[in-house]
């Protein structure tokens, strides 16, 4: 427990800064571009994103599961992991450059083409540091992954600030200053992961293969719906509306995704812990603890968040994104819900059962859909949020009834506090302030 609440307070505070920094850029990008610079550049980088989610089968959510599991040698699962990172790269790249050139119209009213082809340049980055970042995890080297996660979005701010804040420059040198803080880290993130490894076997293991695209094709569904509910309201919002309003959107949407930190950095060191775990009593009980107290902490900092909300939009973005502040008050309660998603979710996909997060993903996602389509027309990004925070309950509520089957525990057990939980607060305080003696 001490190792968990120590990892899981280390990652959390290596996010809550990466957090700041993120907020920190939609600041500096918001304030220099203006709501449709914003919506340029939020959709323009969300593209080779939405690519790969397609393109790229889950193999590397498998490395840290496995690796977790210590089935299979470092070497051997690095690089198989980096032969099929490269292949899925020019392949979804090719793709990419097609959508652009025969529906970038289409798909993309009022972004201008150059954009996109740039963001294609960020898919290879995106590929091998997230598989870096789950090598890193599957082997619980939790200080190193908050390193090079903190190291990325620290270098970003600094080239943000400069050509944007400093030198005004405009939505191309923003993406630019991505690429180029991605390069930067994954030289250091490769020289990490290669030590941890001690070196590289590109001999294709095939059982290794076979496992973790069997394994990563049941997360991959769940990738893509979930990055689909996330952010399909965002390309919708630009289709049926403009880059503008996109941009107040993603205002609010950045800020209000802050919420959820806590519960993703706990999720993120939950589930090489369930995976790895011997004891199923001990799982059975240890995750509806951590669920309980992170929407205990999540309702209050919602609350805080809720009533300064006014304020706070117009500080950090200026007035003119004063129209993002219903739709950021909207939010706040969906992410209420999916914070505790986080957790059942990485406790299934620790259990080896990936496919019922697709399943409630699933189900959102669809809900997500139709309620965007009907509602944005009518009320705009009000309408959007609205959507947003409905599938994100019923995602939360159907997640819950698949977690108490595989589990055996109760609905009281799951999401009411305890007096014994604050225990807990004890341990953390312990952990962050006692000294060694």
């Amino acid at each position: 427990m001490g190792v968990f609440v120590k990892n899981t307070l280390i990652t959390f505070l290596t996010r809550v800064i990466t957090a700041v920094f993120t907020v920190l850029i939609t600041v500096i990008i918001a304030r220099s571009l203006g709501p449709r610079g914003q919506g340029i550049y939020s959709v323009a980088v969300l593209f080779p994103s939405l690519l790969l989610i397609f393109t790229s089968f889950g193999l590397n959510s498998a490395v840290a599961y496995f690796l977790g599991k210590d089935q299979y040698p470092k070497k051997q699962v690095l690089g198989t992991s980096i032969i099929f990172n490269f292949l899925i790269s020019v392949f979804t790249v090719f793709i990419g450059y097609l959508i652009i050139i025969f529906w970038g119209n289409i798909f993309f009213p009022d972004i201008e083409k150059i954009y996109l082809f740039l963001s294609l340049f960020l898919i290879p980055l995106f590929l091998f540091f997230n598989l870096g970042c789950q090598f890193l995890l599957g082997l619980q080297k939790i200080k190193k992954y908050n390193i090079i996660s903190f190291f990325q979005s620290f270098l970003f701010l600094i080239f943000t600030a400069f050509f944007l804040f400093l030198l005004h420059f405009g939505v191309t040198v923003t993406i630019f200053s991505q690429i180029f803080s991605y390069i930067i880290v994954l030289l250091f993130l490769i020289f990490i992961v290669l030590k941890e490894a001690n070196g590289v076997d590109f001999k294709l293991n095939r059982f290794y293969l076979k496992e973790s695209l069997s394994y990563g094709i049941k997360t991959h569904l769940a990738g893509i719906f979930d990055f689909l509910h996330s952010r399909i309201d965002l390309f919708l919002i630009n289709f049926f509306l403009n880059p503008f309003f996109a941009g107040i959107y993603f205002a609010s949407v950045r800020l209000a995704e802050g919420v959820w930190l806590f519960s993703i950095s706990t999720g993120t060191i939950l589930l090489p812990k369930v995976a790895s775990e011997k004891n199923t009593e001990n799982i059975k009980n240890f995750t509806p603890l951590v669920l309980r107290n992170i929407l205990f902490i999540s309702f209050f900092i919602i609350s805080i968040l809720f009533l300064i909300s006014g304020w706070l939009i117009t500080f950090l973005y200026s007035e003119n994104f004063s129209s993002a502040i219903m739709s950021f008050r909207i939010l706040l309660i969906g992410i209420f819900f999916v914070s505790g998603w986080h957790i059942l979710a990485n406790d299934l996909a620790g259990r080896g059962k990936p496919m019922l997060n697709t399943y409630s993903i699933g189900i959102s996602l669809l809900l997500n859909i139709i309620l965007n389509i009907i509602l944005i027309p009518f009320w705009g990004i009000n309408g959007a949020a609205l959507a947003t925070t409905i599938s994100y309950t019923i995602m939360f509520l159907v997640t819950i009834a698949f977690y108490i089957k595989e589990s055996n525990n109760s609905l009281r057990d799951i999401i009411l506090i305890k007096k014994e939980d604050f225990i807990l607060y004890k341990e953390i305080y312990e952990n962050l302030f006692s000294r060694k003696r």
